[in-house]
């Protein structure tokens, strides 16, 4: 049966409202769900950008953000027990809880080496082989001080542990103290602490760790890492995204820090309660942040791990063998 021109066209119309209210409706993209990031105060890795511009929420997570003060270990402590999901952390303590069996995995790296040994003006040091015999204030459980005593006895063939007279402290304020008063001749420590030092004129760089890294391995490139992140090897199983959306939040972080280091600067100040003085001089100082697990930042890695097996801070046979430790330690 024909029909007019205006019958088709209503016809036509009502079919396509039909079609319309049955189409699939396009919903917004569901979110990746809930992540918990904890990190150090006084970790300086960027890790503090990420928190405060919510880095992992604009790559679509529920992210929970918490500051530990202190030391590394309770940090530690809080992603074995599945507190939290994901740190930041010593890359030294992060390989002894591995080989001590913690379900974790390194995903990406965030801070080269923050180490150094700073003198005390007047106690005539120029060079680390006058350390010989000096007194040494350091906190001697810290991976810091057990990474500069591997380089030290590589590099130069004397050990700090037993050929200095080592004063014990057991956090990097007592060093501050001892150096102050006159106590030590020196003190093997990290930033921002060993900035703060410097600032105040209580003391001057005898060496930085990335100098004890290049004298004792003979790498003139790549940077060896002080703090890595880490995901709880459950939740990381569960959400494998997260590795990538870390490493990515980790890469905006770091171009926060070189291309708008103001903004930078705010965000550690806020969040470290450190002087602006002094986070100025530490933000200077800073060897290199870094992201992401390239494959050559991998092989400076592992170069680390031999030299903390070779001086006795790792103890494990994986640590020998570059392939396991690719495949069990790092996730790719």
């Amino acid at each position: 049966m024909g029909l007019s021109r205006r019958d088709f066209l209503k016809r036509w119309a009502a079919a396509g409202a039909i079609a319309a209210v049955s189409a699939p409706v396009a919903l917004p993209a569901q979110g990746k769900g809930k992540v918990r990031l904890a990190y150090l105060q006084l970790g300086w890795a960027a890790t503090e950008i990420i928190h405060k511009e919510d880095l992992l929420g604009k790559r679509g997570w529920q992210a929970e953000y918490s500051v530990v003060p202190g030391s590394p270990v309770p940090l530690l402590n809080q992603l074995t027990s599945k507190n939290v999901d994901a740190i930041d952390m010593s890359f030294a303590l992060a390989a002894k809880a591995f080989e001590d069996g913690a379900p974790l995995k390194v995903t990406g790296v965030a801070t080269a080496v923050l180490g150094a040994i700073v003198a005390r003006p007047g106690a005539g040091l120029t060079k680390v082989e006058d350390l010989k015999g000096r007194k040494v204030a350091a906190v001697v459980g810290t991976s810091t001080f057990f990474d500069i005593r591997a380089l030290t006895l590589k590099g130069y063939g004397f050990d700090l542990q037993k050929d200095t007279q080592i004063v014990t402290a057991t956090a990097p304020p007592d060093m501050v103290t001892l150096l102050g008063k006159g106590d030590v001749d020196a003190i093997v420590a990290w930033q921002p602490i060993t900035d703060q030092v410097v600032l105040r004129g209580q003391g001057t760089y005898l060496v930085k760790q990335i100098e004890l890294w290049r004298k004792a391995t003979g790498r003139p490139s790549g940077f060896p890492v002080h703090v890595c992140y880490l995901v709880h090897n459950e939740f990381l199983a569960k959400n494998p995204a997260i590795a990538r959306d870390l490493n990515d939040a980790q890469k905006d972080a770091v171009d926060v820090w070189y291309n708008k280091p103001e903004r930078a600067m705010e965000i550690v100040a806020d969040v470290t309660k450190l002087p602006p003085d002094v986070i100025k001089v530490a933000y200077k100082e800073t060897v290199k942040m870094l992201s992401g697990l390239p494959d050559e930042q991998v092989d400076t890695l592992i170069a680390q791990l031999k030299i903390n097996k070779e001086f006795g801070f790792l103890k494990s046979d994986l640590w020998d063998n570059a392939d396991r430790v690719r495949k069990e330690f790092f996730h790719h």
